[in-house]
C-alpha cells in the first residue's frame, strides 16, 4: 500500500515501493491561481485517505507557495514572483524572501528523489485559451510524450530560453528533465474548475503509469516557438482595440498599438502574440511589451 509522506511544507511524496518512474505535480507556484491549487490539493486528500494509490514509481506532489495561497495573493506578503526564483544565481546565494526558500526546498526535493517528469499547474489571470510550454524543440520525443496526455492544443517551446531559466519548469528542461508549464485558462473561465484540472493532473499519472488504468491522449496541438520580445520603446503605451490577446494570430504590419507621442508599434511580419503586457502597471520602459511566436507546425 502506498503512503502519503509530508516532506516539509506543502511537499508530499508518495512511494509504491516498486519500480517505475519519478514524477512530480506542482502547482500554487502565484498563490492566486485557485483552479490548480484547489485540483492539486484535493489530490493530495485522494492519495492520504486511500481513495487513490501509486501502483508504479514515485510522485511528489508540490504546492509551491501555500504562504501566498493562505493570502490569496500572487506572492506572498513582501516577498517576489517565485516563478523567477529558479535561476542558479539565486540558488546559489542566500535566501533572502520567502520564495526563495521555498524554491531552494523545491529544488532539494527534486533532487533528492530524482524526479524525472515535472508538470506545473498554472492559469492566466488575463482572458485567453489554455496551452503548454515546454523549452526544447517541439518535437523532442519525452516531452512530447507528456504533453499528449494535457488537453490543451496549443504547444509553445522556447529553445532559445527568452525567460531567461527562471522557472521551475525551465530548472527541469535545462537538466535533460522532463519539464512543463501548463496554463490551465483563464483564472474566471467556468470551465476551469479544480474538478477539470484534477482530470488532468490524474491523466498524467495514469499516462505515466503510476495509477492503474488507461490514460487519455490529445495528439493535436499548435506547435509555436517563441522567437523573442518586443520591448516597450516609450513612455505611454496604449493597445490598438482588439490586439493583445494571449496566442492572437496578427498578420504583418499590424499596428499593436501607439505610445504617449502617437507613435506606432507593430509587427513586420506575421506572429503569435505570447503574454502581451495589457495592465498599465506592467508595461515597463526597456522592458517586453509582447513575445513573439511563430507556427512550427
Amino acid at each position: 500500500m502506498s503512503k502519503l509522506e509530508e516532506l516539509s511544507e506543502g511537499i508530499w511524496r508518495v512511494d509504491s515501493g516498486r519500480g517505475g518512474p519519478s514524477v512530480a505535480v506542482s502547482f500554487g507556484v502565484h498563490g492566486n491561481e485557485r483552479p490548480p491549487i484547489d485540483a492539486g490539493l484535493a489530490l493530495v486528500d485522494q492519495f492520504r485517505s486511500g481513495e487513490l494509490e501509486l501502483e508504479a514509481g514515485s510522485l511528489l506532489l508540490i504546492h509551491a507557495n501555500p504562504r501566498g495561497s493562505a493570502q490569496d495573493q500572487r506572492w506572498s506578503e513582501g516577498g517576489i514572483d517565485l516563478n523567477r526564483c529558479f535561476h542558479r544565481d539565486v540558488l546559489a546565494r542566500a535566501p533572502e524572501v520567502y520564495e526563495e526558500e521555498q524554491a531552494r526546498e523545491i529544488v532539494s526535493c527534486l533532487e533528492a528523489h530524482r524526479v524525472q517528469v515535472l508538470v506545473d499547474f498554472h492559469c492566466t489571470v488575463e482572458p485567453g485559451e489554455r496551452f503548454l510550454m515546454h523549452h526544447p524543440a517541439v518535437s523532442e520525443p519525452a516531452h512530447r510524450e507528456v504533453v499528449e496526455l494535457l488537453q490543451a492544443e496549443v504547444l509553445l517551446a522556447d529553445p532559445q530560453l527568452n525567460f531567461g531559466s527562471v522557472s521551475l519548469d525551465e530548472w527541469m528542461s535545462t537538466r535533460d528533465r522532463v519539464g512543463i508549464c501548463y496554463e490551465t485558462g483563464w483564472i474566471q473561465d467556468p470551465a476551469n474548475t479544480p474538478e477539470a484540472v484534477l482530470g488532468e493532473m490524474r491523466n498524467v499519472l495514469l499516462g505515466q503509469g503510476l495509477v492503474a488504468g488507461e490514460a487519455r491522449r490529445y495528439g493535436s496541438k499548435k506547435l509555436l516557438q517563441l522567437d523573442g520580445f518586443l520591448p516597450c520603446a516609450k513612455e505611454g503605451f496604449r493597445w490598438t482595440e482588439g490586439i493583445g490577446v494571449n496566442l492572437q494570430d496578427v498578420a504583418a504590419g499590424t499596428v499593436l498599438g501607439r505610445y504617449g507621442d502617437g507613435s506606432e508599434e507593430k509587427v513586420e511580419r506575421g506572429v503569435t502574440l505570447i503574454f502581451p503586457k495589457k495592465k498599465p502597471e506592467m508595461v515597463q520602459l526597456g522592458k517586453p511589451l509582447v513575445y513573439l511566436a511563430r507556427r512550427m507546425d
